[in-house]
Parts: structure tokens; C-alpha cells; sequence
């Protein structure tokens, strides 16, 4: 196990012990000593129905025009890596989201001056386990994380929560190491 997997269970056994008393304390220990991954573990605690963090679309209602704004605008969420996601560091700053399927991804903030893109784009209004804002320079998977905050009017994630977004983008191999991080309440 790498450093960073320890660091993700540490802050996922408390966040989840914290919301949870129903959870025996060995469980995510005992699931990783016996091999498993990380994914694994905290995939089947979720769908084993177990109180995790997530944070829900707090504004339903401008929904559907958030959604057809950036479909007519041709905002699509991307992972690290994946075509176009240069493009959208290098503009400027992202929204970014963790799914509850795990999965990191980002989309531009702005596509100009008078067209914010909302972070429910990126799980078409689903909730989330963490969501903000970063900015990140780079390119051909070599990033560097530069800030990173839980701002989110939508979802209103937790200032804990910026934790498993920043091990996320490291866990994605972007240098997370000198990030200004900004925990919004």
C-alpha cells in the first residue's frame, strides 16, 4: 500500500466513523490487510449502504437549464488525461467533482466572461463525495497543481471533504505537493 492509500483510508475510516457508529472500527483495516484495493473497500461500503459523505444538488430547480446551457455550449466533463483535459486547465480555473463512483473530473469554470458552467454539470445534478475549485498547469501528464478549494454553491461540500478531492487529483498524478488550499465553510 502507498502513502497516499493510507492517507485516503485514514481520512475515509473517520469521515465514515464519524457519520456512522453502526460501522465496526477494523472493518476498512481488516478489507485492506486481506488485499483488497482502496476502490474496492470504499466501493463496498457504499453500496453496502453505509452513511458516507455525500453531498447533494442544492439548487434542483435551475437544473435542467444549467444542463441544456452546457450541452448547447458543448461542456462535457472530462478525466485526467483524457482529450481536452489540457485544453481546459490551461484556460483557466476548473469546477471540479468526485463521483460517487469515485471518479475525478473537471470542467472548465467560465467558457467566457458571461458563461459560468455549474459543478452539477459534471453528474448531471447526482450527488457528489467532494467538489470544488483548482487550478491546474501543465500538460501530456505532466500537472501541477497550483490551488484547490471545496467551493461549491450546488453541492456545498465540507471543508472535509477537500481532502479525498486533493488525494484524488494525486491519485490521478498531479503534483498536489505546493497546492494553496482554501477550505471554504
Amino acid at each position: 500500500m502507498i502513502a497516499e492509500d493510507v492517507e485516503l483510508v485514514i481520512f475515509v475510516f473517520f469521515l465514515v466513523k464519524a457519520r456512522s457508529p453502526l460501522l465496526p472500527t477494523a472493518t476498512l483495516a481488516t478489507n485492506l490487510s486481506s488485499g483488497l484495493s482502496l476502490n474496492s473497500v470504499v466501493t463496498q461500503s457504499f453500496s453496502n449502504n453505509v452513511p458516507s459523505p455525500r453531498f447533494s444538488n442544492q439548487s434542483p430547480g435551475s437544473l435542467d437549464d444549467e444542463l441544456r446551457s452546457a450541452d448547447e455550449l458543448g461542456i462535457r466533463p472530462v478525466k485526467v488525461g483524457e482529450a481536452g483535459f489540457d485544453d481546459i486547465i490551461n484556460e483557466g480555473t476548473v469546477k471540479w467533482a468526485v463521483t460517487t463512483e469515485l471518479e475525478l473530473l473537471v470542467i472548465p469554470k467560465f467558457l467566457d466572461v458571461s458563461n459560468e458552467i455549474y459543478h452539477t454539470v459534471i453528474t448531471l445534478g447526482e450527488p457528489v463525495l467532494a467538489a470544488g475549485e483548482a487550478e491546474i498547469v501543465g500538460s501530456d501528464g505532466s500537472y501541477i497543481l497550483l490551488t484547490i478549494s471545496n467551493h461549491s454553491g450546488h453541492f456545498r461540500p465540507t471543508s472535509e471533504s477537500l481532502e479525498l478531492g486533493i488525494t484524488a487529483f494525486r491519485q490521478q498524478g498531479i503534483d498536489t505537493s505546493n497546492a494553496d488550499i482554501e477550505y471554504v465553510e
